[in-house]
């Protein structure tokens, strides 16, 4: 038989050709996906947690809170101000927000890390071997390490409307925060008293300085009026001049009296007359008198001799006013600039003093397990539909 007589010979009822099975190649890489999906679930997520939840439990130390406030005061604060600063309550706070600005870093700086280890042991307060291995300040840490080690120790914070700082501080037991809060204030209270001394120094420097300048000024103008008294001996020499040009002023009178009388009298007697002779040998003294006591008076009116010395003493009593003046205006800019800068003086304002801790807010037992679930089941989730993504991608 033929095989074409062998496919009509077929019985029609014939049952068809069963449905394709799927083979092993097909169901073993999802087996594979379900087993990694498991395991990365485990390692990624069930792991961190377990892990976590055992260390914040069990193994991590208790770490106290201390907690301070305080304000940067200053005595001219304005509290009034227009519509802007009423909003932004930034008015007449420029130079204490600042300072504020600068507390803030000095809190965190090295410096304070320095003092504190000068004053408490700061290596050993937080460094203790009773201070779990991930907690404690490794020993024999660099200074800019142990710096950083006190940045996650501190917590500051500045409201710029209220101008109130606050600072939180962490410490493994009660009386250790205690004291170094206390510290951190009365560093932060020095450094406020330090600043506020210069500024008033660097306010009333300038006057100082001017009040110096004028001061000098002034000594020597006075030695020079000194020097002038002694070498003319005379305290003032112009009561000198007005004594004699009252006298040079009589004589001159009187010689030109005499000179009268002698014309009138040469007209009527003669020349070798006594009195004729009388009254010459009068103008001749006369004369000599006048030119001993300097020459007689010039067209301004002063004795010949004392024009120049009058000239030199007024030209130094002009100086002298001036000098004085200058400084008297000195001084008293000075005393205004003494007043300006005690107004402008700052202080610190403690609202909230630092206080024992009774109980550890650190580590936070319950909320810390919880955020390490949720952020460890968002990490694994993102990751697999990542890997997925990558997967159809390239497929």
């Amino acid at each position: 038989m033929t095989e074409e007589n062998k496919e009509v010979c077929k019985p029609q009822n014939a049952p068809t050709s069963p449905l394709p099975i799927k083979k092993a190649a097909d169901v073993r890489p999802q087996a594979r996906r379900r087993r990694w999906l498991i395991w990365s679930f485990f390692i990624f997520v069930l792991l961190p947690v377990v892990l976590g939840t055992i260390y914040t439990t069990f193994i991590a130390s208790d770490r106290y809170v201390t907690h301070a406030g305080f304000s940067i005061r200053s005595m001219t604060e304005n509290s009034g101000g227009d519509l802007l600063g009423a909003f932004t309550g930034l008015v007449g706070k420029g130079s204490t927000t600042s300072d504020a600005y600068m507390v803030l870093k000095y809190l965190e700086s090295r410096e304070v890390v320095e003092r504190l280890e000068n004053d408490i042991s700061f290596r050993e307060i937080y460094g203790s071997e009773e201070i779990d291995i991930f907690s404690r300040l490794p020993a024999n840490r660099e200074i800019e390490k142990v710096t950083k080690y006190w940045e996650r120790r501190i917590s500051v914070s500045f409201n710029p409307t209220s101008g109130i700082i606050n600072f939180e501080v962490q410490a493994f037991s009660a009386e250790d925060s205690q004291r170094v809060a206390k510290l951190l204030l009365e560093y932060v209270q020095e450094l406020i008293n330090t600043l506020s001394e210069t500024a008033r120094m660097d306010a009333v420097h300038y006057a100082e300085v001017e009040v110096k300048r004028y001061e000098t000024r002034l000594l020597d103008i006075l030695k020079r009026v000194q020097t002038f008294r002694e070498n003319e001996e005379s305290i003032d020499p112009s009561v000198s001049a007005m004594a004699q040009i009252e006298m040079l002023s009589a004589m001159e009178k009187e010689l030109i009296e005499l000179r009268t009388r002698i014309a009138i009298l040469e007209q009527s007697v003669d020349e070798n007359a006594p009195s004729l002779r009388s009254l010459h040998r009068q103008e001749k003294a006369l004369e000599d008198e006048i030119k001993a006591k300097g020459g007689g008076l010039n067209k301004e009116g002063f004795p010949e001799g004392l024009s120049a010395q009058l000239s030199q003493y007024e030209s130094l009593q002009v100086e002298k006013d001036f000098a004085q003046r200058a400084y008297a205006s000195a001084l008293a800019s000075l005393e205004t600039a003494r007043i300006e800068a005690g107004r402008r003086q700052r202080f610190l304002a403690v609202y909230e003093k630092p206080a024992l801790p009774e109980y550890p807010l650190y580590p936070r037992k319950i909320l810390y397990p919880v955020l390490i679930i949720i952020i460890s089941v968002v990490l694994w989730g993102v990751g697999i539909l990542m890997a997925y993504a990558i997967r159809d991608h390239i497929s």
